[in-house]
């Protein structure tokens, strides 16, 4: 099967990485990748990089008509049998263009962002789109309510690489570039910096976890838009000593092997994978109940979930795991055994393949 998978991201995020993962497992399917990316993209360079079929396309738009064009010849170029859009702005392009040349669309939702109840929605989800995957059944039930027929929704969870920290060794760089003592606990989030992922409610939370643990260290790791607000909330909180902003970083699993707990303080969350890295790690997590997240996360068996934007709640059930270091251990194995099990990526690339079969 000649696949064409279509992004608009410039950046590399959890979708990116898991389109990648996508895309490895149907070329060891024997099925064949091709991929239209905007040209600069951080994504192209790693297509290429990894020997995938790139088609650039300069898209600015979800009704740019010239990308629209360039995807058309694209599918007839590379026999296009199915194409697959990995993003919003994809999703319209792509859409347009499999009805123009008559294949089946798919689009993978991984956002648990309200759709918009209007006749250009309705439009998109409905007449142009022949199947929609969501990462989640939080993400479905939202779909299901802004009115898309149930029979066009598919879930299919995402998946990680359980063995890819298998090769972790030495972190002693880590604890020399950020001055850390392997004395204190250290709390880890990764996420982009930005408003949903809820950091502001996380950096609240610390004085009160500070109180019972003083020495404890938060490493806020990522990248976006609210970092400079982010950092100034740290300096008006006081907590500039026991708060690290690394930045992008890519030895993620050598910085999770130093951590001692996992949070995740998002207060819109279609699933995130960062969740399952933490617990490849063997991580207790602490995190809201928004989106998709319980899906992944087991309340009080492979952590503890709290409401969304809840800063006390936060803080007491990072206290309650730190001075429970037996119960925490148990929620890390639990969560590992969980994460192998349900959320594998040969789970997700064989469900995708499922819904392509479908069509």
């Amino acid at each position: 099967m000649n696949i064409l998978h279509i992004n608009t991201e410039c950046g590399w995020r959890g979708g990116e990485v898991q389109m990648m993962c996508l895309m490895d497992g149907l070329r060891r399917k024997n099925h064949n990748n091709v991929v239209s990316a905007q040209p600069n993209s951080v994504l192209v360079r790693k297509c290429i990089n990894n020997n995938l079929r790139v088609c650039p396309v300069v898209m600015r738009g979800e009704l740019d008509l010239g990308a629209i064009g360039a995807i058309c010849r694209t599918i007839t170029d590379e026999r296009i049998d199915i194409i697959h859009a990995h993003t919003s702005h994809a999703h319209t392009i792509g859409a347009i263009a499999a009805k123009i040349k008559k294949i089946p669309f798919v689009v993978t939702r991984r956002v648990d962002f309200k759709v918009a109840c209007n006749i250009f929605s309705n439009i998109k989800y409905n007449y142009l789109t022949n199947k929609i995957i969501a990462i989640s059944n939080a993400i479905k039930s939202i779909l299901i309510e802004a009115g898309v027929p149930q029979d066009k929704i598919d879930v299919v969870y995402s998946g990680i690489d359980t063995e890819k920290f298998d090769s972790i060794s030495n972190t002693q760089y880590l604890y020399e570039e950020f001055n850390l003592s392997k004395y204190s606990p250290i709390i880890g989030t990764i996420a982009h910096l930005t408003d949903h992922k809820g950091h502001k409610y996380l950096l609240n939370a610390v004085p009160e976890v500070l109180k019972i643990f003083p020495n404890v260290v938060f490493l806020i790791i990522g990248e976006g838009e609210l970092e400079e607000a982010l950092k100034k909330q740290v300096k008006e909180l006081d907590i500039t000593k026991n708060v690290i902003f690394t930045g992008f970083r890519k030895d993620i699993g050598e910085l999770l092997s130093t951590m001692d707990l996992f949070v995740l303080p998002s207060h819109l969350e279609g699933l995130c994978t960062s969740l399952m890295d933490a617990m490849l790690m063997k991580l207790p997590i602490v995190a809201t109940t928004a989106g998709g997240i319980p899906e992944v996360v087991v309340d009080k068996e492979t952590g503890i979930l709290v409401s969304p934007k809840d800063s006390k709640g936060l803080a007491d059930s990072i206290i309650q795991l730190l001075s429970n270091k037996e119960e925490a251990k148990k929620m890390g194995e639990r969560g590992l055994e969980r994460v192998k099990t349900v959320f594998n990526v040969f789970r997700m690339v064989e469900g995708t393949e499922i819904v392509y079969m479908s069509l």
